[in-house]
């Protein structure tokens, strides 16, 4: 089981303050903040010493902690800035597949980059804003001969999280190249990329991951890497052969200058903290809190985003409100954020039953302070 108190000495909230937007930033552990500084201070006394000894003796053992996360293979791992990079990288080997599916209500970093490349998109849709039915994804592959689907493990806006053994399985069947962004899932639900039937997948580490900004991971399996090589150059796009400088896309390729070595450090030790609690602890606990919450949320007059069933659902909830709403949230210590007219709620492993609480009970003034100012 999950060490609680391991948790909160790592990351520790000020006073009444309620920590609830891992959705749009998660918090970073004091033990991962030490790391980036040990290795900024290395950066004053011997600046190309301490770099050159990151890059021989420090890179392979991240790889290899990422490769035990991810249970990837250290080939089909690329260190990259952010999601947004490694897609934009990765479109030019994957252009010959026009025809793509998207969902409509995805993030805009997900979908902007296919229809700035003129693929042929077609959107999925919502018919109550937070289901994406599986019958509707399949009528489109076959009806639009669609050859790639590109989707969020998890919506940024409602939490909805996609069955991905029944997508990667309608892929595979149709034969159909599988995008997947795990930037609102990685670090919080468990996931695995050798059986999950992923093609492509690409996240940032800033949210639920805790790795704080300036890294990404991308994982591209072996078969893909081959049917559609790197087209992007740069520091680990060469190697010497024949005493020269060759171009030899790999997926090194997707990593064309020096990394952001700090955030690396950031990233690893977070990755190592989670691998000793285990992402499955941390996702029933989660799960646990927003479950609890929409019970409780239920009893009072606000609207749930998506059905009270908990079906599909993961540590991000929503509720109809307005900025009014998140500035009074705000106000009261409760940090939330307001996204396209629904707040946001993000639970991760920091988060207790007590934070539940305090929320529903902040939620509760507010409908009584503006039911006693409308009389």
């Amino acid at each position: 089981m999950i060490d609680f108190s391991e948790i909160k000495n790592t990351y520790p909230q000020p006073k009444n303050t309620t920590y609830l937007n891992t959705s749009s930033s998660g918090l970073v552990s004091k033990n991962s903040i030490a790391k980036a500084q040990l290795f900024n201070d290395g950066l004053h006394d011997f600046a190309s010493g301490q770099a050159e000894n990151f890059l021989v003796n420090e890179i392979p053992k991240v790889r290899k902690v990422i490769s035990e996360f991810m249970d990837a293979s250290i080939d089909e791992i690329a260190l990259i800035p952010n999601f947004s990079f490694g897609l934009n990288a990765v479109i030019p080997s994957i252009k010959k597949l026009k025809r793509v599916l998207l969902f409509r209500d995805d993030y805009p970093s997900l979908t902007m980059p296919f229809t700035l490349n003129n693929f042929q998109v077609h959107w999925l849709e919502s018919k109550n804003g937070f289901d994406i039915k599986m019958e509707d994804i399949i009528d489109s592959i076959i009806v639009n001969k669609i050859q790639m689907v590109a989707i969020s493990h998890v919506q940024w806006l409602t939490g909805f999280s996609i069955n991905l053994e029944q997508l990667s399985y309608i892929c595979k069947s149709q034969h159909v190249l599988l995008v997947l962004d795990g930037t609102q899932s990685l670090g919080a639900i468990p996931f695995s990329f050798k059986p999950s039937g992923v093609n492509i997948f690409i996240t940032s580490n800033y949210k639920w991951m805790n790795g704080g900004y300036g890294t990404g991971i991308m994982c591209i399996d072996h078969e893909t890497q081959e049917e559609f090589p790197a087209k992007i150059g740069g520091l680990n796009s060469y190697k010497y052969i024949d005493k020269e400088w060759k171009y030899t896309p790999s997926i090194n390729s997707y990593e064309p200058g020096h990394p952001n070595m700090a955030g690396i450090s950031v990233l690893k030790e977070a990755i190592e903290f989670k691998l000793r609690l285990g992402v499955d602890h941390i996702c029933l606990h989660n799960n646990k809190l927003i479950k609890l919450f929409t019970e409780k949320i239920d009893q009072t007059s606000f609207e749930l985003i998506g059905p009270n069933d908990n079906k599909n659902r993961s540590n991000i909830v929503g509720i109809r409100g307005d900025k009014e709403l998140e500035k009074f949230l705000i106000n009261h210590g409760i940090i939330v954020k307001w996204r396209n007219g629904i707040i946001r709620i993000g639970m991760h492993f920091y988060n207790t039953e007590d934070d539940v609480n305090r929320i529903i009970q902040v939620l509760e003034s507010y409908t009584e302070l503006h039911s006693s100012s409308t009389k």
